[in-house]
């Protein structure tokens, strides 16, 4: 019985971390860029029961004393939470500045208050001093036109160093601000800048900071290839009611494991207040 009370309260832990992650999702289901958070449970090591008190077995095996009843789970454990780097979908917005990575591996390079990042969010604008910024206010990072196509440095470095090349989007008082498929940023209908665009090929080194921008864990960010939808952004890449159908399974499933316990303990109370009570 005690073994059932650990294995209940194990699974209860890790329907309280779904948990978490589900209403995480949820909770960003109107966030551009946003990226759903998963988690990969393991099962506990499974314990052999043998009748450790029945060792006369017909025909007699000198080897094999204790008759097999079955095997017992001792429960789950939370092995990994990850991000999962699907693409979302695109959402027509007629913004002239809103854009949308084709390339599902492509982020947009932007300069927060804690350095260099990278995001999906594709919700642009230009801020009071005529810079293109995100709704968070991040500097949105592009080179200078014309590209010299012949560069293949990266926009990071091993030693997380940023490209020299890449500075802010500034346009001046009045200029009509435009973005085109490849990327370029016209003002006044003139090539100005190119919207710089960042991967990895180890997907693990971007680490989510936030609701929708990622921070550079390891190794090097190298440029990215990819045409950009002017006047769309991207959805986040979860489905909103697959995400509700999992909530429900989650509150089952610890509601399940909750009784469980509550069986055990009634159990309990009866072995040692009712069975094993001292009886003059």
């Amino acid at each position: 019985m005690i073994r059932g009370l650990y294995t209940s309260s194990s699974s209860m832990l890790c329907e309280t971390i779904r948990q978490d992650m589900v209403a995480n999702n949820l909770a960003n289901v109107d966030t551009a860029g946003f990226k759903q958070d998963q988690g990969i449970f393991k099962e506990l090591p499974t314990m052999v029961l043998r009748k450790v008190n029945d060792g006369q077995l017909y025909p007699p095996r000198p080897f094999y004393k204790y008759p097999k009843i079955g095997e017992l789970g001792t429960g789950v454990i939370l092995d990994e939470s990850f991000t999962n780097f699907k693409a979302g979908a695109f959402s027509y917005t007629g913004n002239d500045l809103d854009v949308a990575l084709e390339n599902e591996k492509a982020f947009l390079v932007v300069e927060s208050e804690k350095g260099t990042r990278f995001s999906r969010d594709g919700i642009l604008t230009i801020d009071q001093e005529g810079f293109l910024t995100n709704m968070h206010g991040d500097y949105i990072l592009a080179d200078t036109e014309p590209v010299n196509q012949e560069d293949k440095s990266n926009i990071l470095d091993a030693e997380g160093n940023l490209n020299s090349r890449l500075q802010r989007v500034q346009a001046g008082q009045g200029e009509a601000v435009t973005i085109d498929r490849s990327g370029r940023i016209l003002m006044d209908g003139q090539p100005r800048f190119r919207i710089a665009q960042g991967m990895s090929a180890d997907r693990k080194a971007f680490r989510k900071e936030g609701a929708n921008k990622f921070v550079r864990a390891y190794g090097e960010v190298a440029r990215a290839e990819g045409n950009i939808k002017q006047g769309y952004v991207e959805k986040p890449n979860f489905s909103l009611v697959e995400e509700m159908v999992r909530m429900i399974e989650v509150s089952r499933a610890y509601e399940a494991n909750s009784k469980v316990i509550q069986s055990h303990d009634g159990l309990l109370d009866k072995a040692i207040n009712s069975v094993g009570a001292t009886r003059r």
